[in-house]
């Protein structure tokens, strides 16, 4: 039978979608696990009873502790280094990478809060800068593609969408961990993300597309050399995910960039960017992926370079180089 757009008009009315995210989301049910279980139980029931301002002290108090324990301090000094060079001093790198610790430390706070919020917190307190580019987007009825990265409150930004009546998936790999996988599937499908197997993920990802989703894809992670394609990333070259321009060239989806972020204490805000045009080669379709790729990676980028603070420069993006160069992060 062939596939359809499942929705008349976006933004989607809530309960359709929360019905939908339901039925389209991997799930999983753990048995045993009880201490991990009750830990998250226990985590969860604490940071909600703290106020907004309190949680995002104790954010910011995590991230701290984090900085003064030199969590991967070395990791993000050669990542700053590669991208800034002698353009920016050593003082300014370190605040960045204290800055970057910082929000991964709300990142954890706001993890254990936001998916258990109700309708009116995503209303009130999570704002949606030029939700028009989506809007227009998917009422084209080809879908969308939202590309981002390890960037802000990262995978949270699906709970602002899903819960503003827009259905959107992202794959995810499975947690070693199966409570902790349980936990997090579970936070995602709260706030109406669905998450999709890693594992053969393509057909899904078409299929989803073709019936009106919206796939959130990262384009900062490191990949392999068999699973991915070697494109400039802030000014190196970096093994990085092709696939979402694949996807693009398939289904004729449009791409747009994306970030969220915690403003202040009780505000955030989502922020789209820009509508990632796709340039055509038709005399040679591999060179027209890899131009369309870096084009999409250009837009992820120029996010980073405006919000430093905000990427997880902790990350070994470099760590696979073409055949030649060193890896930086090995002595």
């Amino acid at each position: 039978m062939k596939l359809r757009c499942v929705f008349d008009k976006y933004p989607a009315p809530l309960e359709q979608v929360t019905e939908y995210s339901r039925k389209n989301s991997r799930t999983i049910q753990v048995q045993g696990y009880h201490l991990t279980k009750a830990t998250f139980k226990i985590l969860v029931f604490l940071a909600l009873k703290l106020s907004w301002k309190n949680a995002y002290r104790l954010g910011r108090l995590i991230g701290v502790l984090f900085y003064r324990l030199n969590i991967r301090r070395k990791v993000a000094m050669t990542n700053l280094d590669i991208v800034y060079a002698n353009k920016k001093s050593t003082a300014e790198k370190e605040r960045i990478y204290k800055a970057s610790l910082i929000n991964f430390g709300r990142l954890i706070i706001n993890y254990l809060r936001l998916p258990f919020m109700n309708i009116s917190f995503w209303r009130d307190n999570c704002h949606i800068i030029n939700e028009d580019l989506l809007k227009n987007a998917l009422n084209r009825k080809k879908g969308a593609i939202l590309i981002g990265g390890h960037i802000g409150m990262m995978d949270l930004e699906g709970g602002v969408l899903g819960q503003a009546g827009y259905p959107v998936a992202l794959v995810g790999k499975r947690i070693k961990n199966p409570a902790l996988d349980e936990f997090v599937l579970d936070t995602r499908t709260r706030m109406n993300l669905m998450s999709i197997k890693h594992r053969d993920s393509i057909r899904r990802v078409l299929k989803g597309i073709i019936k009106g989703e919206t796939m959130a894809l990262a384009l900062d992670q490191s990949m392999k050399i068999k699973q991915g394609k070697f494109l400039n990333w802030l000014g190196r070259p970096a093994c990085s995910v092709v696939s979402p321009a694949f996807v693009t060239k398939k289904t004729g989806a449009p791409v747009i960039a994306t970030y969220f972020y915690q403003k202040n204490a009780e505000l955030f805000e989502m922020v789209f960017t820009e509508e990632i045009d796709w340039i055509c080669l038709p005399d040679d379709p591999k060179q027209e992926i890899m131009l369309n790729a870096q084009r999409q990676a250009d837009a992820v980028q120029r996010i980073i370079i405006k919000h430093p603070e905000l990427w997880f420069w902790i990350h070994r993006r470099w760590k696979v180089q073409p055949p030649g160069l060193k890896n930086p992060y090995k002595k």
